[in-house]
C-alpha cells in the first residue's frame, strides 16, 4: 500500500475523532492491524475497505483518494484504477467505486460494495432460517415420538449458537461466537438430560468459563502475529 493511502486512512480516522483502538473495535480487527495500515505496511482486505468507507460515510473512490481532481486526471490516464495488497498478499483493485476481484481463470469480476454486503446479509439470514427450521423440527420429533417435551427445549439455544459460530468462522473472530449461550445450553443439557434435573450444584462452576474464554480471546487477538512494537494511540 502507498504511503499516500496510508496517510489518508490516518487522516480520515482522526477527522472522525476515532482512536486506533476505537476503529479496530468497529471493524473487529486488532489495533495493531489498523496501525499497520496507517504505516503503509499492509492494506485492509475487501470487507474492511467497504466497512471503512461506510464508517467514514464516503465512497470507495473517496476512501482511496480518487475523487480529487489530480487523482481523477491520473485515473483517466491510467484506466487500471488503484491496486493495493491486503494482509494476506491478495491484490485488491478499486475502480469506479467498486471492488474488482479476479476469478480462478484470471478474469476480472467487478463486485459492487452494496452487492457484497447484501449477499453476505442474505446468506446469514437464510442460514439462520434453516437452522431455526431444523431445530423446530427436531424439537417436535423428540417431543411427539419420544415424549421429551420437558428436555428437548434446550435445542432452541442452537438457534443462537450455530449462526454465531458461522459468523465467527466467516469473520475469523472468536468474539462473534455466543460462548455464553453455549455454556448455558451445556449446563442445562447436562443437568436435564444426564442427571435428570439434578446436579444444579456444583455444575454452576461451568459459568466461570465465560469470562475466562473472553479474556483468553482478547489476549490472543492482541498477540497473534503482532510481535511488532505497538504504536501509541493518537
Amino acid at each position: 500500500m502507498t504511503i499516500e493511502l496510508a496517510n489518508r486512512l490516518a487522516e480520515l480516522r482522526k477527522s472522525k475523532g476515532l482512536s486506533q483502538e476505537e476503529l479496530a473495535d468497529k471493524l473487529q480487527v486488532s489495533r495493531q492491524a489498523v496501525s499497520k495500515w496507517e504505516r503503509g505496511e499492509a492494506s485492509p482486505d475487501t470487507d474492511n475497505l467497504i466497512e471503512l468507507a461506510k464508517i467514514y460515510g464516503i465512497s470507495l473512490d473517496e476512501l482511496v483518494g480518487l475523487s480529487n481532481p489530480e487523482k481523477k486526471d491520473e485515473k483517466e490516464n491510467n484506466q487500471e484504477g488503484v491496486h493495493i495488497t491486503d494482509d494476506e498478499g491478495n491484490e485488491i483493485h478499486i475502480k469506479d467505486g467498486s471492488v474488482v476481484l479476479k476469478d480462478d481463470d484470471g478474469n476480472e469480476v467487478v463486485v459492487d460494495k452494496k452487492h457484497i454486503k447484501d449477499k453476505v446479509d442474505t446468506v446469514e439470514i437464510v442460514f439462520s432460517c434453516i437452522v431455526t427450521s431444523l431445530v423446530v423440527i427436531a424439537y417436535l420429533l423428540l417431543g411427539s415420538l419420544l415424549g421429551l417435551w420437558d428436555k428437548a427445549w434446550v435445542l432452541f439455544f442452537l438457534i443462537i449458537i450455530i449462526p454465531s459460530l458461522f459468523t465467527a468462522i466467516r469473520k475469523k473472530n472468536p468474539n462473534k461466537f455466543s460462548f455464553s449461550v453455549f455454556v448455558i445450553m451445556t449446563y442445562l443439557t447436562i443437568c436435564c438430560w444426564i442427571f435428570n434435573f439434578t446436579m444444579w450444584h456444583p455444575l454452576w462452576i461451568m459459568f466461570f468459563a465465560i469470562p475466562v474464554y473472553y479474556l483468553v480471546i482478547k489476549l490472543i487477538r492482541k498477540l497473534t502475529g503482532k510481535e511488532e512494537k505497538e504504536d501509541e494511540d493518537d
